[in-house]
């Protein structure tokens, strides 16, 4: 698989040429091309996660999901020097906390059925919880920054990660929020947050259970404000059905409330 970089999307080049000896274990590009047209050459993994999971059983998806962790516990407990490798160091903005609102202002505009209080459980999330001045708690570790499920391949029996550029400093608790937003059922997220922590340790990376509980939680409120902004502007594009936006929109309001209740009770 051939890919060209646009020329407003020459980071994702920079990290591979800067990062490539830490990210082949964990991709399949083949070549890079540095100069004009820049390039990667890639294996064709054909279809994605998103595709593969769709139709499993529910211990099928646990299994799957699983190994998924326990690749991204690999990366993030990789060595690596932060001056040598010159990323950006993640730090929670307003940045999408302002886009979902007016996002959601826009929706609100053109259907009948698009609830204004939705806005109210977002901004009383980041309120509530000073979101945007929250210093994370984990060890700053080497992190994909963006490992959905159109992102991640499994062929094989072994987990590939494509789309490196906004890879960066981050808690890895950053990642594994990323992961949960193609999942819409509470259970499998419960599962992916414990099985995490344990899969850290096996992996010599202990976190301790209040900081790694509180990471997720604060950038599992923020990822979700992020993706939901993201799913409404798919539907504007014509991308996402009204009836599949509906029910994204709910569940992603219910998990913001629903965690934003859960780290008041434990945390404050």
């Amino acid at each position: 698989m051939y890919k060209e970089f646009a020329a407003d999307r020459k980071n994702e080049m920079e990290i591979y040429t800067k990062l490539h000896h830490l990210i082949k274990p964990f991709s399949k590009v083949i070549s890079v091309w540095d100069s004009s047209p820049q390039a990667i050459l890639m294996n064709d993994l054909k279809s994605t996660l998103k595709e593969d999971i769709r139709y499993q059983s529910e211990k099928d998806k646990r299994t799957l999901i699983k190994k998924v962790l326990r690749r991204l516990a690999v990366l993030h407990s990789t060595s690596f020097s932060e001056t040598a490798i010159d990323l950006p160091n993640y730090q929670i903005t307003s940045q999408w906390h302002e886009w979902c609102s007016d996002q959601l202002i826009r929706l609100c505009s053109r259907n009948h059925w698009a609830n204004s209080n939705w806005i109210k459980v977002i901004d009383y999330a980041y309120d509530q919880l000073d979101l945007t001045n929250y210093k994370q708690s984990s060890p700053q570790v080497l992190t994909h920054e963006d490992p959905h499920f159109e992102n991640i391949f499994y062929r094989d029996e072994w987990v590939w990660f494509i789309d490196w550029e906004w890879a960066a400093i981050a808690s890895p608790l950053r990642d594994i929020t990323i992961l949960c937003q193609d999942l819409y059922d509470i259970g499998l997220i419960q599962f992916v947050r414990e099985s995490y922590q344990e899969i850290l340790k096996n992996n010599k990376l202990h976190i301790p259970s209040v900081d790694y509980l509180r990471d997720f939680n604060y950038l599992y409120i923020h990822h979700t404000t992020m993706m939901l902004a993201w799913e409404i502007e798919k539907y504007f594009q014509g991308h996402t059905t009204e009836e599949q936006v509906q029910v994204m929109i709910n569940f992603k309001i219910r998990e913001i409330k629903r965690i934003t209740n859960e780290t008041l009770i434990f945390y404050h």
